[in-house]
């Protein structure tokens, strides 16, 4: 397995395993719709998506890391491929945005989840995220109960 920064051939994958998982678990909302549909401009701010590759070149997971329009950034949209779960492609990803945050020398880092997500729960808190309250005119997603900051 190895991690690689944005590349727009595996765009697709990205955003078909965010549908993936959103759907199967929620329901896609306005504010997901208009996020996957808007990758470059996150990337054209200075945000990143690291993508997690098997030996064949397959998208295992993904993670991306953008500013915010309130100037804080975001750890969002993070999937993985059901078969590669628990083989350690998410945690790869997740771990590049945080040492990509860190690059830019980013105050915090900020992501806002689910409590039935409980395998990025318990991974979020892991690599040292702590819960703050979930500001619901920030983050309008319904889904949204549970919130985590990153101190760099």
């Amino acid at each position: 397995m190895r991690v690689i920064p944005y590349n727009p051939k595996y765009k697709n994958d990205f955003i078909e395993m965010n549908k993936a998982w959103i759907s199967e678990m929620f329901a896609m909302e306005p504010e997901d719709e208009r996020e996957l549909g808007n990758i470059e401009p996150y990337v054209e701010k200075g945000g990143q998506i690291f993508f997690a590759l098997d030996e064949e070149e397959k998208v295992m997971a993904c993670c991306m890391i953008a500013p915010r329009e309130d100037g804080d950034w975001e750890i969002m949209k993070f999937a993985a491929r059901g078969m590669y779960t628990g083989t350690g492609a998410g945690s790869a990803c997740l771990k590049a945005c945080i040492d990509y945050a860190k690059e830019l020398c980013l105050p915090k880092i900020i992501i806002v989840s689910n409590r039935m997500c409980t395998h990025a729960v318990h991974l979020y808190q892991k690599f040292g995220f702590e819960e703050i309250p979930v500001d619901k005119e920030r983050f309008p997603f319904k889904r949204a109960n549970i919130a985590f900051e990153m101190m760099l």
